[in-house]
């Protein structure tokens, strides 16, 4: 007998050894850790070959694993030739495969294999046996395809793989079976399956075409083949997160999904516009890995925002962004109703990354962001001799009044007389006689030729940066999976003196137990964040006291920096610091380094749950989830500070011409915390099967109970020594003496406890039944009740409801044999949501408000009263849509088309005064809403390594206000975003501008268009009919556009987004005088004030605001609320520029990295078109401060390995 025996050299021997021990270990502290299975420990192999020899499968098993095979060359060679494509399998299952079908069988001892031939017993068994076949349905990153059709040609007989991808049929007769596997999204497969194999794995790739749509999507209780879904579902996949590495994952989702708008500047998501008046219960319900995402205030939301970093690059996440796999849309009632009370705005389902049943990989990544310095410049503002010119005509005509004088008049008043600016203090020393005019002008031009902006670019503001670090390492084996990762961030914003950081760890796992009949699941997922917020910088920037003009500096020529009296005269505080008080002034580079707020935040997020088999049709499952949010911060003036001086110094009084500090003089140390819990336990039934071949039913049942608790504190400590962390004890009822000379008291030292507990119940179903693969019935229904305190339970305790239909029409005989037409489905949903009544309460909540200065007792008043008849915002909703795919995959979209209408919603109304308060909450207003959505996808040019795929996602949402109990009056709705009945919301009306008079002032006309000027005051007579409607403040039309071109490796993409529909109101007279008297503080700084009226004949010149004559509140007001003013805030945003390059296999290290990627991208490349003409980007309007400035390039850079 001649025997062949294959083995390694020495060398390579203890290397391979050397590297597999590395390995074994590595999988053996995790998998120990996490309790798996330590079966990974086999090497893995892939190969893909089609009738070749079985002795050459056999060596490059040999080759991949290290395994000495050992076996009879002639019973080799009469083998029959083998096709075999398998992916990091083992090598057990490699050599199973390649002997299929083969009168051959194997044995393992060790590291050697020894291959024989079966004996007549065998071969026998083999023939008469019954077996049952499993067949595992996975895509090419290993993760099962639920609901994948297997066609048995043999008998002529539909399957559907269960949610686990897996599929067992029954008795396979000797002469086996052919199937056909086909799934949405992938190339169908053929295969054989007999009796002499167990489990068939196979791995379906991606159709050609990388635009075919996600196949699967989940509602948080259950995965959905999309193919099957009659709801209006999106789906953003973890390839389309990494193809934008921004910080914040709204700016990364931004113009992805038609009809769902992400806003970054204000932190909002909408999906399909909002179902309220006020907006505030408009955020959609956050799932995640099945569950709610907690939230303190009881309302999950998407993101958080470190304060104070709000226009740094400083939003995070409530989940690290690496360890998403996939996020699910849910627009319409099929898809959100099974969440019942809390689906009316939509759900986001977000299901982050598992462990895969493959080799163990770790991947790590860094990213690193940086953006542009922004300039002050971008905010249009004023330069010094503009302002000083401003200031000048102020004290021209008295609308500025020299504090000396008013002190001169009355003494008493020098403590609440505020400072003169450095320039108006010159032009008050001539009128004084103090300084001549030509002191004055030489002091001015000085004064203008500063550029006090510089200062603040340059001492105060820096370059946003962002650090970003990624860990993960994952794997499995054939019973168990496991996923763990690590993520760092840092941020540093625009301000100096602020940062935000966050640290996440996630770790799940899912074992299967009694041979696949039970498995085990485990999360676990923690954050830490942590935020200083100082507000100099933007304080110096704001309309404040303490805000800087333009001509202010913050150092002098000796660098040293400059303190100024704000609140009171020079005169004054120097007088005071001399009799013993603490300095008055306030030094901007100073506050850098005294007054800090530090927050800190906990999150822990943990679940376990358990699915058991009970029939082949039926499965059970018992799920728990327990979230808990720790917060605290402080917030330390120190005894140096401004407001710690202020503090000391507003308890200082007077005694004896000295002044005489307080005991509890020093800082002011303010501490708040917040405990938050959240426990959910769930228990569902579910069922798929299949009848005939032909009927397939899905049903799901379940309930679920919930209960949220929830403690915050604040308390505050005064008299604090940062050396000896000691504080002063004070009475909090008691009056000290101030410096006005009265008494004041501290307020309460635990100034605020608040605790509820809230629990829920619920029962859900959902069901769905098709005939044929081709039509489809869906209906879910769920009935939610709350322990909501002062909510009638008839009224609290409702069910909601959907049902849908599917058909798709490609799947009938006359049209799936076409090529041009791959995909034509139809869907049909109508169904309720609702929003839980929050704010009802069966007892009055009793609010301390205050001490009684005379009784030292304390004051309250009843802050909420018993209301026991609020009920559910209940909305309804009806969907209407078509996906379409045309020349195999070239070319896919959807449109949908859907109608709301919301019913009893809260609404604040004014209450009759005399019963103790002036507004309460009611349910009484009705909304309807409709609109469409169009999801385009088309790879414009494939021609060998190029292709160039484009996406349009366009969405249209429109709303009408049917029933209202608001006062609408002309003077409290013009210019605001108002709410009136059979308008949009955001309905804008303004006043009919008339142009100026001749002494500058503002003119309107009324309906009749008669001119009414400045000095006559509206009546009654005038209303909403005398004003214009100019347009909505919120865009109805919004698009994003997506462009990728790749080459080889190469890919390269831009993303623009777009607002359609919707104005805005210039910014022009923010901060202006209005009214013809005393005036004091920093004065808007906007360049618009320069174009002001000034003499006779202005009035005719364009853009010319009201002047200073004889100006008064109605000629303000009605300027910055009239036509003029409108503008259209149509716009379309270059939002990003990416480029990633994948790293050829052949250039990276063997058996060391997998893969590598590297990427460059930039974001925020500004406005490209705009419909209004002065330039002004009306997503970020100038409020007169620098938080409304434009976001500024931000360059983002990252590499990405898998090990």
């Amino acid at each position: 007998m001649y025997k062949n025996f294959t083995s390694q050299g020495l060398l390579n021997r203890q290397l391979r050894k050397l590297l597999l021990v590395m390995r074994l270990t590595a999988a053996i502290l995790l998998l120990t850790f996490m309790q798996i299975s330590a079966s990974t420990r086999a090497q893995k192999v892939s190969i893909v070959e089609k009738n070749v020899p079985l002795e050459r499968v056999l060596k490059e098993i040999r080759k991949q694993s290290g395994y000495n095979i050992i076996y009879d060359l002639s019973i080799v060679l009469d083998a029959k030739p083998v096709s075999i494509n398998v992916n990091q399998v083992s090598v057990f299952e490699a050599v199973q495969k390649s002997l299929n079908n083969q009168a051959l069988t194997f044995s393992l001892d060790g590291k050697t294999i020894v291959i024989k031939e079966k004996s007549v017993t065998e071969k026998l068994v083999d023939i008469i046996k019954a077996v049952d076949v499993k067949v595992s349905v996975r895509d090419s990153s290993g993760r099962p395809l639920p609901g994948a059709n297997i066609y048995n040609k043999t008998i002529n007989k539909m399957y559907t793989t269960d949610k686990n991808g897996d599929l067992v049929i029954n008795d396979v007769p000797a002469n086996g079976y052919i199937l056909q596997i086909s799934y949405l999204g992938f190339k169908g497969e053929e295969i054989f399956v007999d009796r002499k194999t167990v489990t068939y794995y196979i791995t379906l790739k991606q159709s050609s075409s990388a635009l075919e749509e996600v196949s699967v999507v989940s509602n948080g209780y259950q995965k959905i083949s999309k193919e099957r879904a009659a709801g209006a579902y999106a789906v953003i996949t973890a390839k389309e997160l990494a193809a934008n590495p921004a910080v914040n994952i709204m700016a990364r989702l931004e113009g992805q999904v038609a009809g769902v708008k992400f806003d970054v500047k204000n932190n909002s998501v909408q999906i399909r516009g909002v179902n309220n008046y006020s907006g505030g219960n408009g955020v959609p319900l956050i799932v995640v890995d099945g569950f709610p995402l907690m939230n303190p205030s009881d309302a999950a939301t998407l993101t958080k925002q470190v304060a104070g970093n709000t226009f740094g690059n400083s939003i995070i996440s409530n989940i690290n962004i690496a360890d998403i796999e996939q996020i699910t849309f849910l627009k319409d009632a099929s898809a959100a109703s099974i969440w019942g009370s809390r689906a009316a705005n939509g759900v986001i389902v977000i299901e982050t990354k598992k462990g895969k049943k493959i080799a163990p990989s770790l991947n790590v990544g860094y990213t690193f962001g940086i953006s542009k310095n922004p300039s002050i410049a971008d905010l249009h503002w004023m330069n010094s001799a503009q302002y000083i010119n401003l200031e000048q005509e102020m004290v021209d005509k008295g609308i500025l009044v020299d504090p000396v004088a008013t002190i001169a008049q009355d003494p008493s008043n020098a403590i609440y007389t505020p400072n003169n600016s450095e320039a108006t203090e010159w032009m008050f020393r001539v009128k004084r006689g103090t300084a001549t005019v030509a002191q004055r002008d030489a002091a001015l031009a000085e004064i203008a030729s500063r550029d006090g902006m510089k200062q603040i670019e340059d001492k105060l503001l820096q370059n946003a940066v962002n650090h970003q670090y990624n860990l993960s390492y994952s794997g499995g084996s054939e019973s168990s999976t496991y996923y763990i990762s690590g993520n760092y961030t840092k941020d540093i914003p625009v301000f100096k003196s602020n940062y935000g950081e966050n640290a996440f760890v996630n770790a799940n796992t899912s074992t299967d137990l009694f041979n696949k009949k039970v498995t085990l699941r485990a999360l676990f997922n923690y954050q830490y964040s942590k935020s200083q917020y100082n507000a100099a910088a933007t304080n110096a920037l704001s309309i404040s006291t303490t805000a800087l003009r333009p001509y202010d500096l913050l150092q002098d020529a000796n660098g040293n920096s400059i303190g100024r009296n704000v609140t009171i005269t020079d005169a004054l505080a120097n007088k005071l610091v001399g009799q013993g008080y603490l300095p008055f002034t306030y030094n901007t580079l100073d506050e850098l380094n005294l007054s800090n707020s530090i927050a800190k935040n906990n999150v822990l997020r943990m679940s376990a749950g358990l699915n058991g088999k009970i029939a082949k049709w039926l499965n059970a499952d018992v799920s728990i989830s327990n979230q808990r949010q720790f917060g605290s911060s402080y917030t330390l003036d120190d005894a140096n500070s401004y407001a710690g001086r202020l503090l000391t110094n507003n308890f200082t009084p007077l005694v004896n011409g000295r002044a005489v500090p307080p005991s509890f003089a020093g800082g002011r140390y303010i501490t708040y915390g917040n405990t938050s819990t959240e426990t959910s336990i769930r228990g569902q039934l579910n069922s798929d099967f299949n009848i005939g071949g032909k009927h397939q039913f899905n049903v799901i049942a379940g309930a679920e109970i919930r209960e949220t608790n929830s403690d915050n504190t604040s308390e505050t400590r005064y008299g604090f020594n940062a050396d000896t962390r000691t504080v002063a004890t004070v009475n909090p009822t008691q009056q000290y003496p101030d410096i006005y000379g009265y008494g004041q008291s501290l307020g309460s030292n635990l100034s605020s406890l608040i605790a509820y507990r809230k629990r829920y119940l619920s029962y859900y179903s959902n069901a769905s039944y098709s005939y044929h693969e081709k039509y489809f019935v869906t209906g879910s229904v769920r009935f939610d009740d709350a322990t909501l305190l002062g909510v009638d339970r008839r009224k609290r305790a409702v069910p909601f409801w959907s049902v849908g239909l599917r058909w798709n029409a490609n799947k009938e005989e006359f049209i799936k044999n076409t090529d041009w037409l791959n995909v034509l489905s139809v869907r049909a949903t109508l169904g309720t949501a609702g929003v839980a009544p929050l704010t009802g309460t069966n007892v009055p909540i009793l609010a301390i408000t205050g001490t009684d200065p005379r009784t030292n007792q304390p004051v309250g008043n009843i802050d909420l009263p018993a209301n026991s008849d609020l009920g559910w915002e209940t909305t309804k909703m009806a969907n209407l849509g078509v996906d379409f795919g045309f020349f195999k995959g070239r070319l896919n979209g959807s449109f949908d088309v859907y109608l709301k209408r919301t019913t009893r919603i809260l609404g604040n109304f004014a209450f009759n005064p005399t019963y103790g308060w002036s507004n309460l909450n009611f349910n009484s207003g009705t909304l309807n809403g409709n609109g469409y959505e169009f999801s385009l996808n088309g790879e414009i040019i494939r021609a060998g390594k190029f292709s160039w795929k484009s996406i349009l996602n366009f969405g249209y949402n429109n709303n009408k206000v049917t029933d209202q109990r608001y006062a609408n009056n002309a003077s409290s709705i013009a210019g605001t975003a108002a709410t009136i009945e059979g308008m949009p919301l955001g309905a804008t009306y303004v006043y009919r501008f008339a142009g100026l008079d001749n002494k500058g002032q503002s003119q309107i006309y009324d309906r009749n268009n008669k001119i009414i000027n400045n000095t006559t005051n509206l009546t009654n007579a005038f209303t909403k009919e005398d004003l214009v409607y100019v347009g909505r403040r919120y865009a109805p039309y919004t698009a994003g556009f997506n462009h990728n071109f790749s080459y080889g490796q190469l890919e390269l993409g831009v993303r623009f987004t777009g607002y359609f529909g919707h104005i805005f109101l210039k910014n022009a007279v923010t901060n202006y005088p209005n009214f013809a008297g005393t005036y004091s503080g920093v004065l808007g700084r906007q360049e618009e004030l320069d174009n002001r009226w000034r003499q006779p004949g202005d009035e005719a010149k364009p853009d010319v605001i009201p002047g200073l004559t004889d100006v008064n509140f109605n000629s303000i007001n009605r300027y910055r609320f009239s036509d003029a003013l409108v503008r259209k805030a149509d716009n379309i945003r270059f939002q990003q520029i990416s480029l990633a390059y994948i790293v050829p296999q052949r250039f990276l290290p063997r058996n060391f990295v997998k893969s590598l990627s590297l990427s460059a991208n930039v974001q925020n490349l500004g406005i490209v078109w705009r419909a209004n003409k002065d330039g002004l980007d009306p997503e970020y309007i100038n409020t007169g401060n620098f938080g409304s400035t434009t976001p500024t390039p931000s360059y983002v850079f990252g590499i990405n390995a898998t090990l």
